[in-house]
């Protein structure tokens, strides 16, 4: 698991920033600052970038980052990040990673540690967060808000919705009074080695994205580490929902049950997930998240 705190570390950065779809003028002043103070522009096309930076009066070394050499840049990027350099990436227009170059950048450069990831000028929310996750998948689908609170409604939402956009990164907006139900009802909906991002406060001095597998999140987030302050966005990398026959009600009785015939643990949750179609250690998890 990892947990970024963008502005209150000392690590190099990667700024992932949003360009204009058409008008040039459609940019924040934030956004043209950020790329006025990067060491380099990581661009689509250096002929378009170009006009669009010298329209602004921005000059910057410029090299290209395109579908074709995106695996090849991460290195040399990897590089200019070691010396303590900040860069950004950017598209011809619209946003980095969604639909255009630099998701597996991204990647490659959370799974070494060595530098923040974040977004500028890309949208609502979830797309700030969806743009920064590192998931590299080719739809996406926001929800919103979920709707029920009582937790087997809540479950019984969000299979709906892993059932419905498999293969898919989606996201949720999530209120700090529900954050811990919501990311416990995940953990038994899907994989254990799920990978979901965190995001609160985004764009702000204290923003802060946690990831990792939805088993780690789900244990950080129910700790006292947790910082329960913000509006929160969820963003899952849904590869496969867990598939049973039994809810959770279900499962927790069946095991309880055969702890009072005086099975040991290990065996109850072993007969129960031959019953529920779920792995020994699955049936354990869930045992435990709810005791």
């Amino acid at each position: 698991m990892n947990i970024q705190k963008t502005f209150k570390n000392d690590k190099p950065t990667v700024y992932l920033i949003g360009t204009p779809i058409g008008n040039l003028d459609d940019i924040s002043l934030r956004a043209l600052d950020t790329l006025k103070h990067v060491s380099y522009i990581f661009c689509e096309d250096t002929r378009t970038s170009s006009t669009f930076l010298k329209k602004h009066k921005i000059s910057k070394p410029l090299i290209s980052l395109h579908k074709f050499n995106e695996k090849e840049r991460i290195k040399s990027i990897e590089d200019i990040l070691r010396i303590g350099k900040s860069i950004a990436i950017i598209s011809d227009a619209g946003c980095p990673t969604i639909s255009d170059p630099g998701a597996l950048v991204v990647q490659e450069l959370l799974a070494k540690d060595i530098c923040n990831i974040t977004s500028v000028n890309v949208g609502p929310a979830y797309m700030h967060a969806i743009v920064a996750s590192g998931f590299v998948n080719n739809t996406n689908y926001f929800y919103g808000f979920i709707v029920n609170k009582s937790k087997t409604s809540k479950l019984n939402e969000l299979k709906k919705i892993l059932e419905h956009y498999t293969e898919t990164i989606i996201s949720f907006y999530e209120s700090v009074h529900r954050i811990k139900d919501t990311i416990n009802a995940l953990s038994q909906l899907v994989e254990s080695d799920s990978q979901i991002l965190i995001a609160r406060e985004l764009t702000k001095i204290n923003e802060e994205f946690i990831r990792g597998t939805v088993v780690e999140i789900n244990e950080f987030i129910q700790s006292e580490s947790f910082v329960e302050k913000g509006e929160f966005v969820i963003v899952l990398n849904n590869k496969k929902i867990v598939e049973t026959t039994m809810s959770v009600e279900q499962i927790l009785f069946n095991v309880n049950l055969l702890l009072q015939q005086g099975n040991k643990l290990k065996d109850a949750c072993q007969v129960v997930s031959n019953q529920a179609n779920l792995t020994k250690n699955e049936i354990y998890s869930i045992y435990i998240k709810n005791n």
